[in-house]
């Protein structure tokens, strides 16, 4: 599970409980394919962007390296301990275009339209059904104009038996959150085994 969002929880983040051999977390970066999602953000070299529900950063690092250093990741948690983590690997690896910002359930703290783009992985299952609208909602509000968000959710299939199958998310709800918070869905990529990998569009 995700460190930061697990209420624990993670958003992006991460310290995903394993089911089973596949999703061990040893493998994760086979099933994950982090290198092919993160190319398929389509980040220019300057931009900015936040891993909301950072965790432990699986995803902080690859996003810093891929905006340049003169770009910038916000990495927002709720989790003080996995930021101070994230904080001092970036510090150790003389990442200066990574920001820890701690956040709240449902408030980013991330200023309105500071944003091109938003990354959500493996966070929304563990939020509070009520609690879920308000928090995209939020990252909706610091995505600048033509901004984007990311999704990456569990499936909810019985095969995915990385949490409760109870608390997976139908892909028609998660396109309707996104909608709901003044988003357009305008992208879906298919290759990732166990996850719905979507992309929403601010007008």
């Amino acid at each position: 599970m995700r460190a930061g969002y697990a209420f624990r929880v993670t958003i992006v983040v991460l310290v995903f409980l394993a089911a089973g051999p596949a999703l061990a977390q040893g493998a994760r970066d086979e099933w994950q394919q982090p290198d092919r999602v993160v190319t398929d953000l389509n980040l220019r070299s300057g931009a900015s962007v936040a891993d909301v529900g950072c965790g432990n950063g699986y995803f902080t690092f690859r996003l810093a390296k891929a905006v340049s250093e003169s770009g910038k990741v916000f990495a927002t948690d709720i989790d003080a301990k996995a930021l101070k983590s994230v904080s001092q690997r970036a510090e150790k690896e003389h990442l200066g275009n990574i920001e820890a910002v701690l956040s709240e359930p449902t408030e980013t703290k991330l200023k309105a339209a500071s944003v091109e783009a938003a990354v959500l992985s493996d966070v929304l299952h563990h939020v509070p059904a009520e609690q879920r609208l308000p928090l995209v909602r939020s990252i909706a509000q610091a995505l600048k104009p033509g901004g984007v968000l990311f999704v990456i959710d569990w499936r909810k299939s019985h095969e995915v038996k990385q949490d409760p199958y109870d608390r997976l998310i139908p892909l028609e709800d998660l396109v309707k959150l996104g909608k709901d918070a003044g988003l357009a869905l305008d992208a879906e990529f298919h290759y990732l085994k166990f996850q719905v990998f979507l992309r929403f569009r601010k007008p």
